[in-house]
């Protein structure tokens, strides 16, 4: 052979050796991911008072008589009357005469009536009490008794006493209040009270004086003693729930760590609060505070957090909703060998031939990943497959979508293996390139699905996940980043309330 002839034999095989040499990996330069945003969330501190607990506490706080006292009064003390049949003066029957008698007095009216000074004793006792409240609007009524004696201050009299209430079933009477009650703008209770109202259930009435209901409620401080104890003895008890009081007691508890398991804790970072108007369905009434917070998951040691003061109530806070953060991760190195339990070593027939993979990499190439597969069928090199990761986070799992080879990896299987540029190879990757992904992070998830914590101090925090929503997956030189948001409620309740 001549030379002429040996040199373009050994170009011809350069050349050939060229075109089917293996191809170029693609960078690991992956796009730099930030965090995503996440809405504020809003943390709920219910209160629930019960009214009828609240009932049974008034009823055993009141005092018993509610009332008593003796007054002295000038009243009217009943003397005569003419007997029946007969007319008063300036009364006109039917004959001129009397006509007649009525035009010559006017209508003269004859009192037969005296004034003297007469002392008045009476007590009060509250029997029965019912409580309700429908929307932001109370009421309160109870059922009062009441003995009452009149008594003639005067040597003359011979008219001894009257009374009711005495040696006899007591005089009833219903006595209602009612208003609205809202929170002010500190946290204290508002109160704005309707007029009381009265109603007679069974009356007291002492004839021998003018004695009437309207007299004997304006006694000297008794109507005003009576709205007074009932008004206080009620919203006494109502302004212990003051949310101003409950929100200085859960603050730091709202601001502490808390550790869902070993080395994770989630941080609550609340920021601004506000105050739930008060709504009854009867019975119960339900308020509470919201606080609107960031809070995040975090790893490693016990956050260390400056307690701030609690910030001024304010309105335009709404929800319950807590969105939570939650990041997981896993070293690339770590999800090659999950790989390759999956993929390497284990013959692959497609179209009738067999691939054998025998390592992988894994790593970012831009916003996509890049699998390098070694192989030893039906070829001796490493191709390269791009696709979409994805994280499925009920399964815990990343896999890989839209599957297509490098530009080098098509250019080299034109040469090499043709038929492996067709779509059976790349649907059975897809299928087995899976692997299990932070198993911290599926723990996380668990632990707050139910999350239920006894923090002492009469509060129990406690959460819940109604959905996981995954951000997105992203690469750094050398680790595989999950951001998953969590949507949830976190309420910390104050036991006993």
């Amino acid at each position: 052979m001549s030379l002429l002839m040996r040199l373009l034999t050994l170009l011809l095989l350069l050349g050939l050796a060229a075109c089917s040499s293996a191809p170029k990996a693609p960078a690991n330069n992956p796009l730099p991911a930030e965090p995503p945003s996440v809405d504020a969330s809003v943390i709920n501190i219910p209160v629930t008072l019960d009214l009828e607990q609240l009932r049974g506490e008034v009823m055993r706080q009141l005092p018993s008589p509610i009332s008593s006292g003796s007054e002295t009064q000038v009243l009217r003390l009943q003397m005569g009357k003419p007997a029946n049949g007969g007319l008063e003066p300036g009364t006109c029957s039917i004959t001129e005469l009397n006509c007649l008698q009525k035009k010559v007095t006017q209508a003269i009216a004859v009192d037969y009536t005296a004034p003297v000074e007469t002392v008045i004793t009476h007590q009060a006792y509250v029997r029965d009490l019912a409580m309700s409240m429908t929307g932001n609007f109370f009421s309160l009524t109870a059922q009062v008794e009441f003995s009452v004696s009149a008594r003639v201050k005067s040597r003359l009299s011979q008219f001894g006493v009257a009374s009711c209430g005495i040696n006899e079933p007591m005089p009833r009477l219903e006595f209602t209040l009612s208003g609205s009650v809202n929170w002010g703008a500190m946290g204290d209770l508002v109160i704005t009270p309707r007029p009381y109202g009265l109603k007679w259930l069974r009356p007291c009435t002492i004839t021998t004086f003018k004695l009437d209901v309207e007299t004997l409620l304006n006694l000297p401080g008794l109507r005003e003693e009576l709205q007074s104890v009932m008004h206080d003895a009620v919203f006494s008890s109502l302004r212990q729930a003051s949310l101003r009081t409950q929100l200085a007691k859960a603050w730091p508890e709202l601001n502490a760590p808390r550790e869902l398991q070993q080395n994770l804790w989630l941080v609550p970072y609340p920021q601004k609060v506000a105050f739930i108007e008060p709504a009854g369905n009867g019975r119960f009434v339900t308020t509470g505070v919201l606080v609107r917070a960031y809070p995040e998951i975090v790893s490693g040691p016990k956050p260390q957090i400056v307690l701030l003061p609690v910030p001024t109530p304010e309105r335009g806070i709404s929800g319950e909703g807590v969105h939570l953060a939650v990041r997981g991760d896993i070293a690339l190195a770590d999800a090659e060998q999950l790989l390759a339990r999956q993929l390497a070593g284990k013959p692959m027939v497609v179209s009738g031939r067999t691939v054998q993979i025998d390592s992988i990499r894994l790593y970012g190439h831009l916003d996509q990943a890049v699998i390098g597969l070694t192989l030893s069928q039906p070829v001796k090199a490493e191709i390269f497959v791009l696709g979409q990761p994805v994280f499925d986070v009920e399964k815990n799992e990343v896999r890989f979508e839209k599957l297509h080879y490098s530009l080098g990896t098509k250019d080299f299987l034109v040469k090499a293996a043709n038929w492996l540029l067709g779509d059976s190879f790349r649907e059975t990757l897809q299928k087995q390139a899976r692997f299990r992904f932070d198993d911290d992070l599926a723990d996380t998830l668990k632990e707050f699905r139910d999350f239920r914590q006894d923090i002492g101090n009469g509060m129990v925090l406690k959460g819940g996940v109604s959905r996981v929503r995954p951000q997105g997956l992203y690469f750094t030189q050398d680790r595989l980043i999950a951001h998953v948001q969590v949507d949830g409620k976190l309420a910390l309740e104050m036991k006993g309330k």
